[in-house]
C-alpha cells in the first residue's frame, strides 16, 4: 500500500520546453470505470459527498472511452498504477509550470462531472519515486488549469476534464514507479450566508470580547479523533493517522493530500482529544471544524454552523463549532483543519471572515454564497 507523505516538501527545478502536442496512446492503460479496468491496479469509485455519482459523457455526450485513457464518473475515485513498467512520455510540461520536467511516462483520466463543482486529485507515492499532478481544460498541456507535487483543484462547470499524473524527471532522469491517485468532485451550496451581530467572550480578553462576525487570520488546525475512531486512541501525533485521512475522505467527499497530524496532549490523556467524549464527534464535523478561544460559557453548543469566508467574497465553508478550544494567541480569530484551507484557497494564518451563521440547517462544507 502506498503511503501518503506526511510533509509537503518543495524542490528546485529544470527549465525546459514545454511540449504542447499530444498523441492518444497506442496500447491500453486503463478502462473506463464501468468496466473496472485499470492497468496495473483497477479503479474504484467510493460514496460520500455531495457530488458522489456521475453519469458518463459531458459536454460532449456520452463519448466512450479512448483506448489508453481511463474515464472516471464516480467519486471518490482511487486508481493505484505504475509508471516504470506503463504510461507514455508525450507530455513532458504544462502552462501551469513551464520550468517543470515532466519528460517522464504519465497516465491520463478523463473525468466526466455532472455539474458545476470543485473538482480535486491528490498523488501518492513512496521514496524515489516522484508523480505530480495536473488538472487540464482539455487534453492539451496548455490548458492547465492547476498542478501540484502532491494535489491540485480547480472550480469547472459540467463536462469533461484531464487528470494527468506525470513522472517528474530529476537532472533529466524520470522519478517513475509505482503511486496512487485520488480523484473527488464536490458540489458546494448556495444561498446566503448570513451571519449573526454579537460578540465572542474569549480566554483572557480582559473583559473586552471580540465583535462578530470578526476578520483575522485563521490557523491551519491539527486532526482530532471522531465517532468512528473508538479506544484505543491514538498514543502518537501519527498513529492510525492514515486510516483518519481515508475515513475523512470518504465521508467528506473532498479529495486534498492531507498531511495535518493530530491535535497534541495539551493536558489530555490521548493525541487528537477534543472536548469532550469523542464519540459525540461526528466525522463529517471533524472534516469541517473550528475553533476560537471561546470561554466555556460562551462557547457555542457542538455542532453549531459557523461561516468562514473569503472577506469580500462568495467563496465559503460552513464549519462545525464547539468541540475544541484554540488557538491561545487572541490575535487569531481562530482556527480550521486543512479540509477548509484547501478548498478556500488558503493557508495558515491567512486573512478570513469568521461568524456564526444564521440559518442553522446549512449543509457543512463548501458553500458559494450569494
Amino acid at each position: 500500500m502506498l503511503r501518503p507523505r506526511l510533509r509537503r516538501v518543495s524542490r528546485s527545478r529544470l527549465a525546459l520546453l514545454p511540449a504542447l502536442g499530444l498523441a492518444l496512446f497506442g496500447a491500453c492503460h486503463g478502462a473506463s470505470e464501468a468496466d473496472g479496468g485499470g492497468g496495473s491496479g483497477a479503479g474504484t469509485a467510493g460514496g460520500g459527498g455531495a457530488g458522489a455519482g456521475a453519469g458518463a459523457g459531458g459536454s460532449g455526450g456520452a463519448d466512450a472511452c479512448p483506448v489508453g485513457v481511463t474515464c472516471v464518473t464516480e467519486f471518490p475515485f482511487t486508481d493505484e498504477r505504475d509508471t516504470s513498467i506503463e504510461g507514455a512520455s508525450v507530455l513532458d510540461g504544462y502552462a501551469c509550470a513551464l520550468a517543470t520536467d515532466e519528460s517522464g511516462p504519465e497516465v491520463l483520466y478523463r473525468v466526466t462531472v455532472p455539474e458545476a463543482g470543485f473538482l480535486s486529485a491528490a498523488v501518492y507515492d513512496d521514496a524515489g519515486v516522484d508523480l505530480d499532478v495536473h488538472i487540464l481544460a482539455a487534453l492539451d498541456a496548455a490548458a492547465c488549469l492547476d498542478r501540484g507535487d502532491l494535489d491540485a483543484r480547480a472550480d469547472v462547470e459540467a463536462g469533461d476534464y484531464w487528470i494527468v499524473a506525470d513522472t517528474y524527471a530529476s537532472a533529466g532522469v524520470p522519478q517513475a514507479g509505482p503511486f496512487r491517485i485520488d480523484i473527488g468532485f464536490v458540489v458546494p451550496s448556495q444561498g446566503p450566508c448570513d451571519l449573526e451581530v454579537g460578540e465572542m467572550a474569549r480566554v483572557g480578553d480582559g473583559g473586552t470580547p471580540l465583535p462578530m462576525p470578526a476578520t483575522g487570520p485563521i490557523v491551519l488546525e491539527a486532526h482530532l479523533v471522531t465517532a468512528d475512531e473508538p479506544a484505543p486512541y491514538p498514543t502518537t501525533a501519527t498513529e492510525e493517522l492514515l486510516e483518519h485521512y481515508a475515513l475523512s475522505q470518504a465521508t467528506t467527499g473532498l479529495v486534498l493530500h492531507r498531511e495535518q497530524v493530530w491535535a497534541p496532549l495539551e493536558g489530555g490523556s490521548f493525541y487528537g482529544a477534543g472536548i469532550g467524549d469523542p464519540a459525540a464527534f461526528p466525522v463529517l464535523h471533524e472534516g469541517w471544524y473550528v475553533n476560537m478561544y471561546w470561554t466555556s460559557a460562551a462557547r457555542p453548543a457542538k455542532g453549531t454552523r459557523m461561516i468562514l469566508r473569503e472577506p469580500g467574497g462568495t467563496r465559503a465553508v460552513v464549519v462545525a463549532a464547539g468541540y475544541e478550544t484554540g488557538p491561545g494567541n487572541l490575535a487569531h480569530i481562530g482556527g480550521t483543519p486543512e479540509e477548509s484551507h484547501f478548498y478556500l484557497g488558503t493557508g495558515h494564518l491567512d486573512t478570513l471572515q469568521l461568524g456564526i451563521a444564521v440559518d442553522q440547517a446549512l449543509p457543512y462544507g463548501p458553500r458559494v454564497c450569494q
